[in-house]
């Protein structure tokens, strides 16, 4: 039997990698941050890089059919997250190192539970799809990447369209309470310690947003 890799780990996996580079806030750039890249954001890896709105055309969200029991936060999130990407039209091919990246991180977190249980990728990749084999499987990690890489666009169209950005205040507030979490006085010397990418961080914040934004728009169907 297949297995979905719910899109709410995914999202959390972008916690664990970070680089070293401040970079102008999600969605749309507020006056005096750094502008936004051409119109066609071919060059874009991060999504305060171009104007999501111009990549996707939105599903009606105002109600979302969900599968999920109430109470089942992951669950809800997971279905969230699919309805987006399968009801909404993706009008233009995202920027490949958007999409690079996410598949990247994504490839990198499931090898980090792969090596947890002694278990070669490949193997690993089996417990979410059991058809899958070595000549198979890098393809399916793409496609997981391209996937989840269409989700965040979604989302960060919401986002804009809700007035959901997350300010350089709140991002700087939730960098601070991780490191003191970790033991560190010195929010710089954190950042350098974990090689922090801020952006993954906001984007992760930004999703965050979303998903509770949506849960209030959830139907649940009866089972």
């Amino acid at each position: 039997m297949k297995k979905k890799v719910r899109f709410c780990i995914i999202c959390a996996m972008t916690l664990s990698l970070f680089g070293t580079v401040q970079v102008p806030a999600a969605g749309k750039a507020a006056e005096g941050q750094e502008e936004q890249l051409d119109d066609s954001g071919s060059e874009a890896t991060y999504l305060s890089q171009f104007d999501a709105g111009s990549y996707v055309e939105l599903a009606d969200y105002s109600s979302i059919p969900v599968d999920a029991n109430e109470g089942d936060t992951s669950g809800i999130e997971n279905d969230i997250g699919d309805y987006l990407l399968e009801n909404s039209t993706f009008i233009k091919e995202l920027p490949t190192p958007f999409v690079n990246r996410n598949t990247s991180t994504l490839k990198d977190e499931l090898q980090n539970y792969a090596d947890t249980y002694n278990m070669s990728l490949a193997d690993f990749m089996k417990f979410y799809d059991s058809s899958l084999t070595e000549d198979t499987y890098e393809e399916y990690i793409k496609k997981l990447g391209e996937d989840y890489s269409k989700k965040l666009v979604a989302m960060q169209a919401v986002a804009d369209a809700e007035d959901l950005a997350v300010t350089d205040e709140e991002l700087q507030q939730q960098i601070k309470t991780q490191a003191e979490s970790a033991g560190f006085s010195d929010v710089d010397e954190y950042k350098s310690a974990v090689k922090m990418d801020p952006e993954e961080l906001r984007e992760v914040m930004m999703s965050k947003k979303v998903f509770e934004f949506l849960e209030g728009k959830v139907t649940f169907n009866k089972k």
